[in-house]
Formats: structure tokens, sequence, C-alpha cells
């Protein structure tokens, strides 16, 4: 993960209220109040944790899950920037404004705290081949109404290439007058909202057998 005192918000941003990007992913995939209907089955099989981010007193959020799909199904769904908007937690537009191959700058909005607030961006995302079969695709933010953003799913082949292991990690610093540890509990509760998000779509999709 990239070190969040490095990603600060651009100076022509500085009168703007509370917004950002996304998430997210983020991908967020952003921070937001959790949903209380949240149920235990849609949680089963996710690991979440909080890390803590070199100069910031704010965690990033990590969420772990395996989906019964080989990376070739899963893969090509991350990379699909500009339709983030159709599954992922709370975001309300994602536009390509330009690509080539899997590296893109996306604009995505994201609603927060019930549609208080609208959080905007300009995120960067790449992705690339890691040790052994992993892929990494990693979102930056370039420009937005935050503090700093970014985030990263980790992709593996588990079970000899039937199923995907998703690393998801997220750091969101809204700049908002509220103590670290509400965005930190928010930052690991995005990450597994948004894996949940990735598993639903991942198994909803055309051709599958579920």
């Amino acid at each position: 993960m990239k070190n969040p005192s490095t990603l600060r918000r651009h100076p022509l941003f500085g009168q703007l209220s509370v917004g950002i990007v996304v998430g997210a992913l983020a991908l967020a995939t952003l921070p937001s109040p959790a949903d209380a209907s949240d149920g235990h089955e849609e949680n089963a099989g996710i690991f979440t944790t909080q890390i803590p981010a070199e100069g910031s007193n704010i965690a990033a959020g990590r969420a772990v899950i395996v989906v019964d799909r080989p990376i070739e199904e899963v893969l090509p769904i991350v990379l699909d920037y500009a339709n983030y908007v159709r599954f992922m937690p709370n975001f309300t537009r994602s536009k390509v404004l330009a690509q080539r191959g899997s590296k893109a700058m996306v604009y995505m909005e994201v609603s927060v705290a019930k549609g208080m607030y609208t959080l905007y961006g300009q995120l960067k995302l790449d992705e690339r081949a890691q040790d052994g079969e992993s892929r990494l695709v990693e979102g930056q933010l370039i420009d937005g109404n935050i503090n700093a953003f970014n985030a990263s799913f980790r992709l593996t082949p588990v079970n000899d290439g039937a199923a995907t292991e998703i690393d998801f990690n997220i750091y969101v610093d809204p700049d908002l007058p509220l103590p670290s540890s509400v965005f930190s509990r928010e930052n690991e509760r995005a990450a597994g909202r948004t894996v949940r998000a990735l598993r639903q779509r991942v198994v909803g999709s055309p051709g599958d057998a579920a």
C-alpha cells in the first residue's frame, strides 16, 4: 500500500466541503456507516482487519475472501472500472476519462452517511502481475475533495485454480473533524462491504452455474 502521506489534497480543493472519489474501489468503495441490516450469512467467509498506515493516525481497512470462481472470471470484473457503479457499495457514478489497456483515469462519486455527503475524485487505476500467479489492481487519488485515498485488489488463484482469493485494502482520509478511530473503523467496514459486493457480482455474472 502506498504511503498515505504522499496522497494529499490538491490545493484547488482546499475550500470544498466534505466529499471525494473512490473509493474508493475504491475504491471504495469507500467508507460509510455500516448497514445495520448486514446479516451474518452475507459476511460468512469474510475476514476483515485494520492495518496501521505509515504517517497517519487513521488505519487502512483490509478484507479477504475466497470466491469459487477462477481468476479469469474475477479479474475482468475488477478491471471493468466503468461498471463499478452497478455493484460497488454506495457508488453513484464511475466514468472512464481515459484508458489504455488496464491503465485508466476514472472519475467516481460515492454517497456516504446515508446520502448526506458525496465523495468524489479522479483516480489513476492500473493492473499488473505479481510474484507467482497473483494479479494486483491499484487505485490512487489524483484530484478530489478528501485528504488521501488509495486502494488495491490482490487476486490469487487457489484450490488448483478453481477459486480466487481476493485481498482488498483501502485507505481513506476524508479530512473531517472526527476521531481517527471513526475513519479506521469505517475503512475496515468499507473493505468488507467491497469484497462482499464483488463476490455477489462474480457469482451472479451471466453464464455462471449459480
